[in-house]
């Protein structure tokens, strides 16, 4: 198992790859809306990989103001759910986040996830809202 914190070609494959499986074919959300404009070259992605050609989990680290980084885009291929991978790799992202500053972690986590973000930690600050036709709530959690 590893973990790459990185913007590099073959990083962001395997993310958007992930995210192509789960948000696009799973969950019916249309390409255009689910890759955005964040979605840049220069954009970083964490993402585990069990074995070097296997990625299972991935996310968007988008920093925002004031010391806050959003964990966006969290997936985690259908197979593999259920066995801690996700909250494996939040946890990275979050300790990857407070070793460049960040002191608070922020997520918008659809209604089905809400569960799974309460138990790594977030509280929900606002929502429900609609979010590329998701019920959505915002989330956040002091990293410090």
């Amino acid at each position: 198992m590893k973990i790459i914190f990185s913007a590099s070609p073959a990083n962001r494959a395997a993310a958007y790859a992930l995210r192509q499986a789960v948000f696009v074919e799973e969950r019916g959300i249309s390409a255009d809306v689910e890759f955005d404009v964040k979605d840049t070259d220069q954009c970083e992605y964490a993402v585990l990989y069990l074995q070097p050609d296997l990625p299972i989990t991935t996310l968007r680290l988008e920093p925002q103001a004031d010391h806050v980084m959003r964990f966006g885009r969290v997936c985690t291929r259908k197979a593999y759910r259920g066995h801690g991978w996700g909250r494996q790799l939040l946890t990275a992202a979050e300790e990857w986040a407070t070793q460049r500053g960040f002191t608070h972690g922020e997520i918008h986590g659809e209604l089905t996830a809400q569960r799974f973000y309460e138990l790594c930690g977030y509280r929900v600050t606002a929502g429900p809202y609609d979010e590329d036709g998701a019920p959505v709530v915002i989330m956040h959690k002091q990293l410090l």
